[in-house]
């Protein structure tokens, strides 16, 4: 029985990731780090130090990774705050089931809770979420399993009555290693993702399998 829902931020409450994608290839570029559009799939939805050592390594950068950590999180909070936000269909339905159903939510997102703290009353549904774990709370992110097993303590859940929904690769394994039913999210603008691992996959937040799992 489910009794607690982890949401990932980017790419299932919002879009976000297409924004994202925009603003690091010119990054990339600027930087002199050329990255394909294969590699940048795989960074979504993991540390940030793992994906600009891949990046460093590979364009043999100078700057030392704080560095280019610190001129990516500058980029990322102008351009989730110079801009308007939409959430994505049917995210407030697939709320309000889940509120109307009595189970408690959480965030569990890779991204700094500043960013987190822009993007949520942007959207209107800072109300749904009881606690909120970001990437710098956790010694390992994704695809290790510790962001949703922080995610899910103050509510006092086992592992077996956790539902998470994401849209990476990265974490759906950190769901399946957490021990917990993962549904993959299936967003265009987090570019192909290997959700194979999740134990139900959906390309709309109102998919009646989803919906019903909440309710059962």
């Amino acid at each position: 029985m489910i009794k607690h829902i982890i949401f990932d931020l980017d790419g299932v409450l919002l879009d976000s990731e297409s924004l994202y994608r925009k603003m690091n290839f010119e990054l990339f570029d600027q930087l002199g780090a050329p990255i394909t559009d294969e590699e940048y799939n795989s960074f979504i939805g993991i540390h940030a130090e793992l994906m600009w050592g891949y990046i460093k390594k590979k364009g043999q950068l100078e700057q030392d990774i704080p560095d280019l950590i610190a001129l990516e999180k500058e980029a990322k909070f102008e351009t989730l705050s110079s801009g308007e936000l939409t959430p994505n269909p049917g995210l407030f339905e697939l709320l309000d089931t889940i509120k109307s159903n009595g189970i408690t939510c959480s965030i569990a997102s890779s991204g700094l809770m500043k960013n987190i703290k822009v993007i949520l009353p942007k959207l209107g549904v800072e109300d749904y979420f009881g606690y909120i774990v970001s990437g710098e709370m956790v010694t390992n992110g994704k695809p290790a399993p510790d962001i949703f097993l922080k995610s899910a303590e103050p509510f006092g859940v086992d592992p077996e009555n956790c539902l998470v929904i994401e849209d990476s690769r990265n974490g759906t394994l950190a769901a399946e290693a957490a021990g917990m039913t993962c549904v993959g999210y299936v967003n265009e603008g987090s570019g192909p993702q290997d959700l194979s691992k999740a134990d139900l996959i959906v390309d709309s937040l109102t998919d009646p399998a989803l919906l019903n799992l909440i309710r059962s």
